[in-house]
């Protein structure tokens, strides 16, 4: 039987703020907060360690959809605070009463390996976990084989990056890489690879993605290194008709992405 958390100092209670908080922590902790019963859910379904379950009585209802087995947690990975406590430390506004400290999950090149047809995402440098998130929430959309995150400047499990991926952070294989690594891989692995950037006349929408391809993308302020022009099969743009020479990243990386869906779903 568990014993009800009624308050804010209560050291678990703390240790949960400092992992949505810090980076730091999270990193030295190797663990994530996880918030929502899609996130819980997708994270337990996809095998990622449950350290503790914070549930909330008061607040949390099941959802069919997205089942929780609250009732398999035994007491000491399982934790039941007091809606004041829950949505004190809540990091969403509208909180659902479940709340998972996991284990992170960091994977290598060597744990993927790749088929003749495989649709890889590269990301270089992005650093907003906004993007990121979005990122992850269209790679699942489009059954991407794996996202490899290269140079990274943020946090794989940062709260909004879990919170804009709807829960995909743990639907997806993610590879973090340096941009030579990925390149080596590729070559390695017969996978062509396609850089996105303004500056060249080809248009992703001439491309062929229907063998194994891997598409990098370069974060909004600096773009993509040289080494991809360097070393990438074509460089590919998105027309831009406006005033405006880019798009956010997540965008343009949905438009290429699902120009490769579309040409994988139809027989030419």
């Amino acid at each position: 039987m568990t014993t009800l958390i009624t308050s804010l100092q209560n050291p678990l209670i703390k240790s949960i703020v400092k992992l949505q908080q810090k980076a730091s922590e999270r990193k030295s902790s190797g663990m994530f907060v996880a918030e929502g019963r899609r996130e819980v859910s997708l994270a337990l379904r996809y095998g990622f360690e449950a350290e503790k379950l914070i549930w909330c009585g008061e607040i949390y209802k099941p959802d069919p959809v997205y089942p929780i087995p609250v009732e398999t947690f035994h007491d000491q990975k399982l934790a039941e605070v007091s809606a004041a406590v829950y949505n004190k430390m809540a990091y969403r506004e509208n909180a659902e009463g479940i709340l998972l400290i996991g284990k992170s999950r960091h994977l290598s090149l060597d744990d993927f390996n790749p088929n003749p047809n495989s649709l890889i995402i590269m990301l270089e440098g992005v650093e907003k976990p906004g993007n990121m998130g979005a990122i992850l929430r269209t790679t699942d959309a489009a059954a991407a084989d794996a996202v490899l995150l290269c140079n990274a400047r943020t946090d794989l499990y940062n709260p909004n990056a879990i919170r804009a991926s709807l829960g995909c952070v743990f639907s997806q294989k993610v590879i973090m890489c340096t941009s030579q690594e990925a390149l080596n891989w590729c070559k390695k692995n017969s996978i062509q690879v396609f850089a996105a950037a303004p500056q060249t006349p080809h248009f992703y929408f001439d491309a062929d993605f229907r063998k194994a391809s891997a598409i990098a993308f370069g974060a909004e302020d600096q773009g993509l290194s040289p080494v991809w022009f360097e070393k990438a099969e074509q460089v590919i743009k998105i027309p831009m008709k406006g005033i405006i020479d880019s798009l956010n990243v997540s965008a343009s990386m949905a438009i290429v992405t699902f120009e490769a869906v579309r040409q994988r779903s139809r027989d030419y």
